[in-house]
């Protein structure tokens, strides 16, 4: 029996929806199937680009596009609550570029209009689904390395400073926090669960957004999350899990 190809949409279409667009380039079946983007030719140069059946000059317009599955949403971090609400009302299932969005009351509307709708909503953070977290999880399940007490982990890069680009850009929701302190963070809820108490530290820079930022996470059980975040310097970007047994 031959499977339906999932068709997916995109809305937005900078660099990292072209990365999506090539990595669903190698499944069997799902494709790219509309775009949108406000920028006329952008829309119409991604999908001569990709093959793409269907491209519009408006997000409003790509709602109307018949056989969309589900729509990504990859635009800068301020316009994930107003694009994903869009789809959502729309009843259109989202899958939104991490993060979720810039705030928890906008978190809160967006999973309050999904359930309403029955519409499928995820937030794609994409460490979730490497082999390596799977491997981890499995090793903590196993107790192998015993009861986890302390997570330690970073993650970090030297952008090329431009007041214009998104990670430098506060109207843009820039920042070392939204942009990759999620993942440090990601690791330590999914391994903990929820903290009980948050101390945390920025540095801000000439844009008002926060260059480097530093976190201590308090869990249950006396369960401790050391994290780090930064734009301006290159570091290791690893985690150390360490548990009772090592």
């Amino acid at each position: 029996m031959t499977k339906k190809t999932f068709h997916w949409g995109i809305i937005g279409l900078g660099k990292i929806a072209h990365k999506f667009a090539q990595g669903i380039a190698v499944l069997e079946n799902a494709s790219v199937y509309a775009v949108a983007s406000r920028t006329p030719k952008k829309a119409k140069d991604f999908a001569r680009q990709y093959n793409v059946e269907f491209y519009y000059n408006s997000y409003e317009d790509l709602m109307y596009c018949d056989g969309i599955d589900a729509i990504y949403i990859a635009t800068p971090h301020v316009f994930h609550f107003e694009n994903t609400m869009l789809c959502l009302r729309h009843k259109i299932a989202v899958l939104c570029e991490k993060p979720f969005a810039i705030n928890n009351r906008q978190v809160q509307k967006m999973v309050a209009t999904a359930k309403a709708n029955n519409t499928f909503l995820m937030e794609a953070l994409w460490t979730r689904f490497l082999p390596s977290i799977e491997k981890v999880l499995e090793l903590i399940a196993n107790d192998v390395i015993g009861e986890v007490h302390t997570i330690k982990a970073d993650f970090g890069f030297k952008a090329k400073f431009d007041p214009q680009n998104r990670v430098f850009n506060n109207a843009l929701g820039g920042g070392a926090l939204l942009d990759i302190g999620i993942y440090p963070l990601f690791l330590a809820l999914l391994i903990f669960g929820k903290p009980n108490n948050i101390q945390a530290s920025a540095k801000t820079g000439t844009t008002y957004v926060d260059e480097t930022c530093a976190m201590i996470l308090d869990f249950p059980k006396n369960k401790i999350a050391i994290l780090h975040a930064t734009i301006i310097a290159d570091t290791p970007t690893e985690a150390f899990i360490y548990g009772s047994k090592g």
